[in-house]
């Protein structure tokens, strides 16, 4: 009995957390996707009393055919709309129109906040990094022996700094990774970390817990 409860102790204590650093991504993927199923299926009570099927069907199943195919009517039309935003984003009134929805939502306290963070965070991961970022480095900072992950966003050119090969890097606060400090270095004061841009946010994200597994080197494109 001692030696079973000995091995259940020592199953607890080595695999407790990385159970829990699995289930709880899943749980939380499950309850989004079950919000947006709930929201959806709500969807059919915004549809008049008078125009819904229960009022002139009295099938229960087919009610229930009926009301799933309006759910996916009202899914594409949605997924038809938000692509259709983003289409006249790409034009000169859509970004017109978004500056202006923009500069409103920057005038209301805490609101603009969180918009700006998510805005910001959403453009760069919606890139792919490919335009921003040119490859993910370590660099000693905020002091010598202490090492965090930076972005190269371009050479740096300053003949008064010296004639070094330098960088331009941006090195994020975790976990918002949309603010943070824009530092010249040497070419010489970084190591590339072998990681794709999207792996590196997950990390920053994640204040750690996420790690990228390596295996063979990332190319990474040097500027």
């Amino acid at each position: 009995m001692r030696k079973l409860l000995n091995d259940i102790t020592t199953l607890l204590k080595s695999n407790f957390l990385a159970g829990a650093f699995i289930i709880i991504p899943l749980a939380v993927a499950a309850w989004l996707l079950f919000s947006a199923m709930e929201a959806l299926w709500h969807l059919q009570f915004l549809v008049p009393e008078q125009w819904r099927p229960e009022s002139f069907i009295q099938d229960r199943t087919l009610i229930t055919v009926l009301n799933l195919i309006f759910i996916v009517v009202a899914t594409l039309a949605l997924a038809m709309g938000i692509s259709f935003l983003g289409w006249s984003s790409k034009h000169y009134l859509g970004r017109k129109t978004l500056q202006w929805v923009a500069e409103v939502i920057q005038h209301i306290p805490v609101v603009r906040s969180v918009y700006s963070a998510l805005d910001q965070l959403l453009r760069t991961l919606g890139s792919g990094g490919g335009q921003q970022f040119n490859r993910v480095v370590y660099v000693e900072y905020p002091r010598k022996g202490l090492w965090t992950l930076a972005f190269v966003t371009g050479p740096a050119k300053s003949p008064a700094i010296g004639s070094a090969a330098l960088l331009n890097i941006y090195v994020p606060t975790t976990p918002n990774p949309t603010s943070g400090f824009h530092l010249i270095v040497p070419e010489t004061d970084v190591r590339d970390a072998n990681m794709k841009v999207e792996d590196a946010f997950k990390t920053i994200l994640s204040l750690g817990i996420a790690q990228p597994e390596f295996g063979a080197p990332t190319p990474q494109k040097q500027v």
